[in-house]
């Protein structure tokens, strides 16, 4: 009897019904979450599968392409951005909510090189990572999120706006550029000046978007190892 006819596959993972499969599935996800975050999105799903311990033909049995692996893991990830920015409009004070959110945005972006590479590719309308396959399910995916997304951003600025906290000119699609300006800060800072630079750079766009102070708020002071 062959490892086929005793309920083996090409990854060694043994065949057990719905629940192996999902298991391998998030081994799958998982893999690919931390290959995509560390190379961005030109990692390929043989990477994928190398990180998962499984074959490649195991990926594409869950997964036909690149775009659908991506569809499954960034769709988490949206959920997540979602619930951020929902906490943000619910916080009791707007400005304490609108930092929480900024700050935890230029984290999410700056830890994982594939979402960064996905978000910019929908503003730039540059989406579809599958060579020789329509990009239709994922260009869906980022109106939708967009929508929601947008929806929510308003609805946070609006807050802001209206108790005197954040500049009336700002609007939501400026955002996405100040996180980008401070994503950039921190991919500065680890190879030219220290993990605190970010804060700084954080703490002079937050300033930035202040209707009117006293004086400048004091930054974090650069630590000197």
């Amino acid at each position: 009897m062959n490892s086929s006819s005793a309920g083996g596959n090409d990854s060694g993972t043994p065949v057990g019904g719905a629940e192996a499969n999902e298991s391998v599935t998030e081994r799958i996800l998982e893999a690919a979450s931390e290959v995509f975050a560390a190379d961005g999105l030109h990692a390929t799903l043989a990477d994928v599968a190398a990180r998962a311990g499984v074959g490649v033909a195991t990926v594409y049995r869950r997964f036909p392409n690149k775009d659908e692996l991506i569809l499954a893991l960034f769709q988490r990830r949206f959920e997540e951005a979602l619930e951020q920015v929902r906490l943000a409009v619910e916080a009791p004070d707007p400005w304490e909510g609108f930092v929480a959110f900024f700050e935890g945005g230029v984290r999410r972006f700056s830890g994982d090189r594939g979402f960064r590479d996905f978000v910019i590719g929908s503003y730039s309308e540059s989406v579809g990572w599958s060579r020789g396959t329509s990009p239709d399910r994922v260009e869906v995916m980022v109106h939708q999120q967009h929508v929601r997304m947008g929806e929510y951003l308003d609805r946070m600025l609006a807050r802001c706006q209206e108790a005197g906290v954040i500049r009336d000119d700002l609007v939501a699609s400026d955002l996405f550029a100040l996180t980008m300006a401070a994503v950039s800060s921190i991919d500065f800072a680890a190879h030219k000046s220290g993990p605190d630079i970010y804060q700084r750079v954080i703490g002079v766009i937050l300033d930035g978007l202040r209707p009117a102070r006293s004086a400048p708020t004091p930054l974090p002071v650069i630590s000197r190892g």
